[in-house]
C-alpha cells in the first residue's frame, strides 16, 4: 500500500457517506442490517481529505454491523445522521441498535490494541480518532440515545469554505 499526501477540500458530506453505504451494501445484506441515512439536504460541506473520512466511514459502520451479530434480523439497524453542532463544526453519527458498550469499553475503547473482537487487532478506532483529531474533529462512543440499545459513534470535521 501506498502513502499519499493528505489532501483536505470542501467535501459534501451527504453524498460521501451515501458512497460509503452503497461500498458495505453487499455486506450488510449479508448480515441483514439495514442502513438508513437521514442527512438533511441543507448541511453544509465538510473539509476534510475524502480518502481518510471514507476510511473513518467505512471503519465505524462495519464495527456497526459486527455488533449487531446477536441481535435478532428484524431490528438490526444502522442510522447515520448529520447535523452543525453548537461548535459550527459538522457532526456525523453512526448508531446502531447493538449489544452496546459498558462503561469499562467506553474507557478504552480508543486504546490501541484494546479490542472486544475475538479476531480484532485493536487498532481501527485508535487510528480512527488520529485521522479525526488530524483534521482538528473529536470522535467520541456514547449509548445509543434513541433506545439505549446499542451505540452511537460520534465525529465532528470542520465545515467546508462556503463557495
Amino acid at each position: 500500500m501506498r502513502s499519499r499526501e493528505p489532501h483536505r477540500q470542501n467535501l459534501d458530506a451527504r453524498a460521501l457517506i451515501q458512497d460509503v453505504i452503497e461500498l458495505l451494501r453487499l455486506e450488510a445484506e449479508q448480515y441483514q442490517v439495514l442502513i438508513v441515512s437521514t442527512i438533511p439536504p441543507d448541511l453544509p460541506p465538510i473539509f476534510a481529505d475524502r480518502v481518510m473520512i471514507e476510511q473513518v466511514l467505512l471503519n465505524l459502520i462495519k464495527n456497526a454491523i459486527e455488533a449487531m451479530r446477536e441481535t435478532p434480523p428484524a431490528h438490526r439497524r444502522i442510522r447515520l445522521t448529520a447535523r452543525v453542532d453548537y461548535d459550527g463544526m459538522v457532526e456525523i453519527r453512526v448508531i446502531d441498535q447493538g449489544c452496546g458498550i459498558d462503561e469499562s469499553g467506553m474507557q478504552q475503547l480508543f486504546t490501541p490494541m484494546y479490542t472486544t473482537k475475538p479476531d480484532g487487532l485493536g487498532i481501527g478506532l485508535a487510528i480512527c480518532r488520529s485521522i479525526i483529531e488530524y483534521h482538528e474533529g473529536r470522535l467520541f462512543a456514547e449509548p445509543n440515545p434513541e433506545n439505549g440499545q446499542g451505540a452511537a459513534l460520534v465525529f465532528t470535521v470542520p465545515r467546508g469554505l462556503m463557495q
